[in-house]
């Protein structure tokens, strides 16, 4: 039974493979697995930390195609990553192994998911889904397993694609990541009213610093639009950031952690991101209210502590960068 919080596991899940925009393979490898178990909606599932970030989807409701996600928590892929197995469900409603919170919102019956390795860790989950009770053909299961390679296979290779190229000076690369940090740093802020003022709404939540959150009330529809951008405009941000500390830690092993701290950004950035495409899908009229909460219920939780680790890993982001530009010039080479 593997740990679903394993640092070493969670290393695997970064750069190109957290994105949300479509990917044609990994879209076409869906709409296979869909045809193939004659089943109404399939995805491919990303099991972070807090959520399970939906990669490539076919036949999703609305809201849920828009935040791309849904809380670990409540997914039948967390049972898929950790036992590291298929998982075959053919009447939720009465399986007991299951989480009951997408039966009761979207009436999920009936599941089959195999495990999406890379590097032999399970990330995630190649799955499909009825809204009836039902059994699937073995050969269905067996084939969907087949496709699961495919999907590893194209994950891998989008994050291979993205590699930084070449080495510039190590010393330049250092003075960006630290600019970097600051812009991701307003940017962190500028987000954390609105994932305040949601979790306040969903409940009660521990306090919150000062530092880092604001009063809902506080929360205007300026506001809301603000948080959308900064988000927005964060991805290109840390996506150089990353590639800029891969490029630097290959040649200062002064700079070894900065890799890990971006990779941890990167996971805390993608957990936040299903709460900010709901709100820019309210702001756009893409989505309703009502739906759109239906899709916060599932995402909160843990949205508060994802940005906190973003905001940590900045934090060692600029850190890291500041010791080993400090570092003797020897050691970077």
């Amino acid at each position: 039974m593997a740990d679903l919080n394993d640092p070493v596991r969670l290393a695997e899940l970064h750069g190109a493979m957290l994105r949300t925009d479509a990917d044609a393979l990994l879209d076409a490898c869906v709409a296979r697995a869909a045809r193939l178990a004659r089943a109404p909606i399939a995805f491919v599932s990303l099991v972070i930390r807090h959520i399970q970030l939906l990669r490539a989807h076919h036949g999703l409701p609305l809201e849920l195609a828009v935040s791309c996600a849904t809380s670990r928590s409540n997914s039948f892929c967390q049972l898929v990553v950790r036992d590291e197995v298929p998982l075959i469900v053919e009447d939720a409603l009465r399986d007991e192994r299951v989480p009951k919170e997408l039966v009761e919102s979207y009436g999920i019956r009936a599941y089959a998911g195999v495990p999406v390795r890379v590097r032999g860790h399970a990330i995630g989950s190649l799955c499909v889904l009825d809204v009836v009770p039902r059994r699937f053909d073995p050969r269905a299961i067996d084939g969907l397993e087949q496709l699961a390679l495919e999907v590893a296979g194209r994950l891998a290779d989008l994050v291979e694609r993205d590699a930084p190229l070449g080495s510039a000076d190590v010393q330049e690369r250092l003075v960006r990541i630290e600019q970097a940090t600051r812009v991701l740093e307003r940017a962190l802020l500028a987000l954390a009213p609105v994932i305040a003022a949601a979790e306040s709404a969903a409940g009660p939540r521990p306090p919150v610093d000062a530092m880092h959150a604001t009063p809902s009330a506080l929360v205007t529809l300026a506001s809301l639009r603000a948080a959308v951008g900064c988000w927005r405009d964060m991805g290109s941000v840390a996506e150089e950031l990353c590639d800029e500390a891969a490029a630097v830690a290959s040649s200062a092993p002064a700079a070894s952690g900065l890799v890990a701290a971006a990779r941890a950004l990167a996971r805390g950035m993608a957990e936040v991101g299903p709460l900010v495409r709901l709100a820019e899908g309210v702001l756009e009229g893409t989505l309703e209210e009502t739906a759109a909460e239906r899709g916060r219920s599932l995402v909160l939780r843990g949205a508060l502590e994802a940005h906190e680790a973003a905001c940590a890993a900045v934090g060692e982001i600029r850190a890291g960068a500041l010791r080993a530009r400090a570092a003797p010039a020897g050691s970077a080479a």
